[in-house]
């Protein structure tokens, strides 16, 4: 073997030592990032408290007419029901032959909705509230949309997760009384590690969810001529079932760039939406415009429920960090609004420099010298 070739192999047997290690490197990096601490804890506790506001939205107003719609006199929609094919134990929550079984339980699906939102025992919550909720939607499916599909779906993730370690009645006991004691205590009880890496999990599992919506939509609205040609946004502003404000939605789709605009962003930022979140300044472009349409939907379209459950989910890609330096900012804005407005001045605390912290030169209002002069100076004194 010549010498050029042993080199070679030396090289190539060097760079295969030294990729191993990197690549066992990212995992342990990635092992930890799921296992030392729960992120995004401020925006799973908005999406409860959203998710939460989305289904009274559902529920408050359809209490007059539940018995019609899902109760003891929804026949008109059983067999369409049954042919969905749900598991009995959903079917039997919502009795459609007692019409006081069927109020309890609707009773108790409001209950579990409202300790849901305040964030009391969300872990033992959760599964109860996806249990009522899809027993209540398999009595009838043609009230349901495209939001409660993706409820059901990350509700099953969000059993994993702590929705209640911010902003919750949880939270306040928690720092009024100290952590609760667990459930499970000595060789039963959960190691820290694994809590983080179930809340972890059902993160990444609602983030992946909500990419492969965007994606799936994004490559769909391709295959039509109508989003193509920048058309489909007049089409859907002139359905009359989907028109909440008719003068809003003739007013919008009267003004031709904004049809096409809104058609072409919805499609490019859709298909776009994973590689946008790879770099921050473009990761918040992408959640202001993906949370825009989200509110165009729910304004122009009346779909509510969908339009917060999305916008819940887009929140999850929003850092910790970035919530703390959010609420810090907003907390400062406050105190100082309110004492411009109660003092009609502004306090020191929010100016940078006092009259205080500057030297004595500086205070005095003397121009201070800068050292070639100031070792003039000292000569002539000298002499």
């Amino acid at each position: 073997m010549s010498k050029a070739q042993r080199l070679k192999k030396a090289a190539a047997a060097s760079g295969t030592r030294t990729a191993k290690p990197g690549r066992r490197s990212v995992v342990l990096r990635f092992a930890g990032w799921v296992t030392t601490e729960k992120h995004s804890t401020y925006s799973f506790a908005l999406l409860r408290i959203v998710y939460g506001a989305g289904m009274l939205i559902f529920l408050l107003p359809s209490l007059p007419d539940r018995h019609y719609l899902w109760g003891v006199a929804s026949g008109w929609v059983e067999p369409e029901a049954k042919r969905r094919g749900w598991w009995e134990i959903f079917r039997v929550l919502f009795s459609k032959d007692n019409a006081f079984l069927f109020d309890v339980a609707y009773g108790v699906l409001i209950m579990l909705v409202l300790i849901f939102i305040i964030g009391w025992r969300t872990k033992w919550v959760t599964p109860l509230l996806l249990l009522f909720w899809v027993g209540l939607q398999s009595n009838s499916m043609l009230l349901t949309n495209g939001g409660d599909t993706i409820m059901r779906i990350t509700l099953v993730f969000l059993m994993f997760a702590d929705l209640s370690q911010k902003w919750s009645l949880d939270a306040w006991l928690a720092s009024k009384r100290g952590a609760p004691k667990p459930v499970l205590r000595g060789r039963l009880a959960i190691p820290a590690w694994l809590g983080s890496g179930l809340h972890n999990t059902a993160l990444m599992l609602c983030c992946y969810q909500i990419i492969l919506v965007y994606v799936n939509s994004g490559i769909y609205k391709l295959l039509g001529d109508e989003w193509r040609n920048g058309s489909a946004v007049y089409y859907s502003l002139v359905i009359d079932e989907f028109r909440g404000f008719p003068l809003l939605s003739d007013l919008v789709w009267q003004i031709t760039p904004i049809v096409f605009i809104a058609s072409w962003v919805s499609i490019y930022v859709q298909l776009l939406f994973p590689l946008m979140l790879l770099w921050r300044p473009t990761r918040y472009l992408a959640l202001v415009l993906i949370m825009g349409m989200h509110l165009s939907i729910g304004l122009l379209l009346g779909l509510w429920p969908f339009s917060l459950a999305m916008i819940a989910l887009d929140l999850l890609f929003v850092r910790d960090s970035s919530w703390r330096r959010a609420i810090t900012w907003s907390s400062r804005l406050v105190r100082l609004t309110w004492a411009v407005l109660s003092t009609q001045k502004i306090p020191a605390e929010f100016i940078t420099t006092t009259r205080e912290e500057a030297s004595p030169v500086e205070a005095s209002g003397e121009r201070p010298l800068d050292p070639l002069q100031e070792a003039q100076t000292d000569e002539r004194v000298d002499a």
